[in-house]
């Protein structure tokens, strides 16, 4: 698959984040970007060019695929990546370690508690790298399936994770956009999208997933797909 060039860099309007506003021209030289490979965190990466993204293999049965489509998009998009081991298997559930989902879970992907651990894991990496800030893709359609992809869970975790030594900030710029129109704002090229996954299972698409699923609804309506997963 080729490599697209370098993209010029973005200058995009005001945005807002977890309970304040940041503009994009001071928000990636700073950060540390949470990269699972996904569609969202993609085009996060592609629109704000972060100082390192972080892939983390936590125990999650598609770590293989979030790592290589990471290693891949970071290559194509000209950034640095540090990948990182955090085993936290023992305390995982859901589709995203077994077929077993988890007592009260609100969707079957549901692994508790896993954001508030990435984020934490990816400030004490932000702090190591004298940097300022933890850039997270969540979009608005997050927060329907899961109370921790809400602003009002970022905003409560932008003030725990700040109000420690070092004062990393937590952000989340998309949080009010969906997934299609944070990917029409990165300009993000087919060959890109191409590389992410998005898979609950497996570290190739699976089709029968709620990330699967949902990466091939984005990919169809940005015109990629039509009508399936790939």
């Amino acid at each position: 698959m080729p490599i697209p060039p370098k993209p010029p860099k973005q200058t995009a309007e005001t945005i807002n984040s977890a309970g304040r506003t940041i503009s994009s021209s001071e928000s990636g030289a700073g950060a540390v970007l949470l990269l699972s490979g996904g569609i969202d965190s993609t085009a996060l990466a592609a629109v704000f060019r972060p100082a390192l993204c972080l892939a983390i293999n936590y125990g999650q049965r598609s770590a293989i695929g979030e790592l290589r489509a990471a290693a891949a998009i970071c290559r194509a998009l000209h950034l640095r990546l540090k990948t990182l081991r955090l085993d936290l298997g023992g305390l995982g559930g859901g589709l995203l370690k077994d077929e077993k989902v988890m007592p009260g879970a609100p969707s079957p992907e549901w692994w508790p508690y896993r954001n508030q651990f990435l984020v934490t894991a990816a400030a004490s990496v932000a702090l190591g790298e004298s940097l300022s800030q933890v850039l997270v893709g969540t979009v608005a359609e997050d927060g329907v399936r899961h109370l921790d992809g809400r602003a009002e869970f970022y905003e409560a975790l932008d003030r725990l994770v700040s109000m420690q030594e070092g004062g990393v900030r937590v952000n989340v710029p998309a949080i009010d956009q969906t997934s299609v129109e944070l990917v029409h704002r990165s300009g993000l090229s087919e060959d890109v999208l191409a590389w992410t996954i998005s898979c609950h299972r497996a570290s190739f698409p699976c089709g029968d997933c709620p990330g699967c699923w949902k990466r091939g609804r984005v990919l169809s309506e940005l015109g990629f797909l039509e009508g399936g997963v790939s």
